[in-house]
């Protein structure tokens, strides 16, 4: 998935994800607002079949809106290698 940062102020952060869809963006902005400094993040896309979704995170004023997005990026990741581990040790047993 490429980014491109749309705007950028010091509390919010809207970016154009290329190729993400409903099943990157609901859990992506599940984990955003569970997070404290997280006031906002929600999604839109223009055409679903033309458009790129365009996110929209807004967070506390002692936070940055491209920090917490990249710490969530990190932990989905995580989450990920540890499924894929766990599918395949079930195998190996």
């Amino acid at each position: 998935m490429d980014f491109k940062v749309l705007e950028k102020t010091d509390t919010t952060v809207e970016l154009e994800i290329k190729d993400a869809d409903d099943t990157v963006m609901y859990p992506l902005i599940e984990q955003l607002l569970k997070e404290g400094k997280v006031i906002s993040a929600d999604y839109s896309v223009k055409h679903q079949e033309l458009d790129n979704p365009i996110l929209e995170v807004e967070v506390e004023e002692d936070a940055d809106p491209k920090e917490e997005l990249v710490n969530i990026s990190r932990s989905f990741k995580d989450d990920i290698e540890e499924i894929y581990s766990d599918i395949y040790e079930e195998e190996e047993n």
